[in-house]
């Protein structure tokens, strides 16, 4: 097992962060996602130890009482946030990423990587992500769709809406899914999404859904 050097007075500055392996990582914009996560994990773990080796004795003693959280006065921690951030916010899939034709049906939806789901078998917390991410790319999708191959059949299945998505057979399906859920559906996704930050307290990273 590796020798823990991480260094908790780098949590005082944010240029550099020594990961537990003893690599120092220089914390520039072009610092990869895999990397940031890492960092974060170890942030994570060893949130008590840097925590402790705050320079400022007012933001000690704040965080020590409970009244702030280290990743809110940490220069280190502010900054490995900013850069996961910027490098999620270039992840984000494109509208473009999306086969138009995937509008058109009612009955699953294909994710970034390519893989399909039951509209049916989401989570109330999964289709209203999903409806979200439509909704925020409307405008996109509806020039992809202008552009496709499509009949005149498929074209006229989209009924006038505003957003534009929301005319679409898909949008209109999982709006009719979301209005047909029962508190117990609700209650044990809630109780799901509890579980996951409770994972995500204890191990630094988000499970699946």
């Amino acid at each position: 097992m590796a020798r823990v050097v991480v260094d908790p007075d780098e949590v005082n500055q944010h240029e550099v962060v020594t990961l537990n392996d003893g690599t120092i990582v220089t914390l520039g914009d072009d610092v990869d996602r895999r990397t940031l996560d890492r960092i974060a994990q170890q942030l994570h773990v060893f949130r008590s130890v840097y925590a402790h080796a705050l320079a400022d004795p007012i933001l000690h003693d704040e965080v020590a009482a409970g009244k702030k959280s280290i990743d809110e006065v940490s220069p280190l921690y502010l900054r490995v946030a900013q850069l996961q951030t910027m490098v999620r916010s270039s992840h984000r899939r494109p509208a473009d990423d999306l086969d138009p034709r995937v509008l058109l049906q009612a009955r699953t939806w294909v994710n970034s990587s390519g893989v399909a789901r039951e509209l049916v078998s989401l989570t109330p917390t999964h289709r209203r992500n999903m409806l979200g991410w439509l909704e925020r790319n409307s405008d996109d999708l509806q020039t992809v769709f202008a552009e496709a191959d499509l009949t005149a059949e498929e074209r006229n299945a989209v009924k006038p809406a505003s957003p534009w998505v929301a005319g679409t057979p898909l949008y209109r399906r999982v709006a009719e899914l979301i209005d047909a859920e029962t508190e117990r559906e609700r209650a044990m996704d809630r109780a799901r999404q509890v579980v996951r930050s409770v994972e995500f307290e204890r191990s630094g990273e988000w499970p699946d859904r």
